[in-house]
C-alpha cells in the first residue's frame, strides 16, 4: 500500500502533503500509515497478510494485502462521481498501465525513484546501488532496469 500510494501521490501532486520519506522497505508515509490504521479500526478496510520468513539483519518478510469491507464500500459510494476520486482512479489506472508491477517491483521501482528525486540528477546504476546502501535499501542491480522501464511508461523519467 505504501508503495502504491507513494506512486499515486506522485502522480496526483500530493506526494509532499503525504510527507513521504525514506523507512526500512522503501518510500513511507506515517499520514498513509495512520489513515489505513484509522480505517482498518472503523471496519472499512481489511488486511491480510503473507509472511515469507526472516532475511538478512533480522527483518520478517511480509506482504500485506488490502481490501474493502462491505461498510467501506458504502462509504466510498458517495464520491465515486467526484473529481477527486477521478484523479485518484486515473493514477491507479496509470500504475496498471504501466505494468503493474508486483509488490517487489514496485518496491524496488519507489526506492529508485526516491534516489532519483532527492538526488535530482540523473544516476548510473552503480551510482544507484550505492546511494541504496545510505538508506540500508537492498536493490537487486538485474532489478533497475525493470524499475526504469516501469518509471518511464509512468512518465517519471525519460525514456
Amino acid at each position: 500500500m505504501q508503495k502504491r500510494g507513494y506512486f499515486v501521490s506522485l502522480l496526483t501532486g500530493l506526494a509532499s502533503e503525504l510527507g513521504y520519506q525514506a523507512h526500512y522497505y522503501g518510500p513511507y508515509s506515517a499520514v498513509l500509515d495512520g489513515t489505513l490504521t484509522q480505517m482498518k479500526n472503523l471496519g472499512f478496510v481489511e488486511e491480510g497478510t503473507t509472511g515469507f520468513g526472516i532475511v538478512s539483519g533480522g527483518f520478517e518478510m511480509r506482504r500485506y494485502d488490502y481490501s474493502l469491507t462491505e461498510d467501506g464500500d458504502r462509504v466510498l459510494q458517495p464520491f465515486l462521481g467526484t473529481k477527486e476520486y477521478s484523479v485518484v482512479a486515473d493514477a491507479v489506472r496509470k500504475i496498471r498501465d504501466a505494468g503493474d508491477p508486483n509488490y517487489m517491483e514496485l518496491s524496488i521501482a519507489a526506492k529508485a525513484y526516491f534516489i532519483l528525486r532527492k538526488q535530482n540528477k540523473g544516476m548510473t546504476s552503480a551510482e544507484m546501488l550505492k546511494e541504496a546502501e545510505k538508506f540500508n535499501w537492498n536493490i537487486p542491480e538485474q532489478s533497475l532496469g525493470r524499475a526504469a522501464t516501469f518509471l518511464s511508461r509512468l512518465g517519471l523519467t525519460k525514456g
